[in-house]
């Protein structure tokens, strides 16, 4: 039985999984198995993916969602440890090798994170990925419902029980947070303060809006399990959300998209409903717009 078993959800990825595949054979740590699952692609993601023989473990399924497709490769898999991968982001070749020995050496550390980097499409760095990560490395969880706290799941690596008890990702928005906060409440957090992961973000539009489903069932679930003690995260959460949203609204009127922008400042309002301006913004999506030069939409 591996060690670390490396779970890669994959959607459409040809283009992408050999790149964060080629990361994990780099790695400096090697008793790990991989199990990519390839939920629902339409593109050559299978073929690609058949390349690798017997080097890794392909599950295919139906398309689910990311949540979905890491708890099936989860449940095939066998490591003691579990480490995520999206199929467009690349480890550096020491990530397994700083993480594993903090789980093995400090029993009461239920997960492990490094820092990360952000890289654009031609794998420029633009930044750093851990602004939402910042005060203490193991907040807790009074901490990280009064305001919002998070770190990717290709950051970190977490101990297989605690995940089971966990339950898994949970098919909504923000499963990242809500699993950390479960994982949370079973033991500490430890941060290599290295940056061993590279991060490709994707552009917002249209997932911001896909999501605005999941991420208002995100929102129950919280209150659900947390009450009052949650509104400091959900406020922020909620705040940050209505800032990408005017964002990607301001890019796409530039380019003459007006009507997706109206369905973005349609969602600035659900959240805002009090606010003169949001309706302003709103009503001029149905006045004719000059087209600017194209501006590049933030990814995330």
């Amino acid at each position: 039985m591996a060690k670390v078993s490396v779970i890669i959800a994959v959607h459409n990825g040809a283009a992408t999984i050999g790149r964060a595949l080629e990361s994990v054979f780099a790695q400096t740590f090697t008793d790990f198995e991989i199990v990519v699952v390839n939920d629902g692609s339409t593109d050559d993601t299978a073929a690609v993916l058949a390349g690798y023989g017997n080097r890794i473990h392909v599950l295919s399924v139906s398309k689910g969602g990311a949540s979905m497709a890491r708890n099936a490769g989860v449940r095939a898999s066998s490591g003691e440890y579990l480490a995520f991968l999206d199929d467009d982001d690349e480890w550096m070749p020491q990530k397994l090798e700083r993480s594993v020995p903090v789980l093995d050496h400090e029993p009461e550390c239920v997960l492990v994170y490094t820092l990360g980097l952000k890289v654009d499409q031609q794998g420029r760095v633009t930044g750093s990925l851990d602004g939402q990560a910042t005060g203490s490395e193991s907040p807790t969880v009074k901490e990280m419902l009064e305001r919002p706290w998070n770190v990717v799941p290709s950051q970190f690596v977490v101990r297989r029980d605690v995940f089971e008890r966990c339950g898994g990702f949970y098919a909504i928005a923000c499963e990242d947070r809500y699993f950390l906060l479960q994982a949370r409440e079973h033991g500490i957090f430890r941060c290599v303060r290295e940056p061993l992961l590279r991060k490709t973000p994707r552009p917002l539009y249209p997932t911001i809006l896909d999501r605005e489903a999941r991420h208002d069932g995100f929102l129950r679930l919280m209150r659900e399990r947390y009450g009052d003690s949650a509104e400091g995260m959900i406020t922020g959460m909620v705040r940050s959300r209505v800032e990408i949203l005017k964002h990607v609204a301001r890019v796409l009127m530039k380019e003459g998209r007006t009507m997706e922008a109206r369905r973005c400042l349609a969602r600035v309002i659900y959240y805002e409903p009090t606010s003169p301006r949001a309706y302003r913004k709103y009503l001029k999506t149905f006045l004719p717009s000059r087209v600017s030069p194209p501006t590049r939409q933030r990814e995330g």
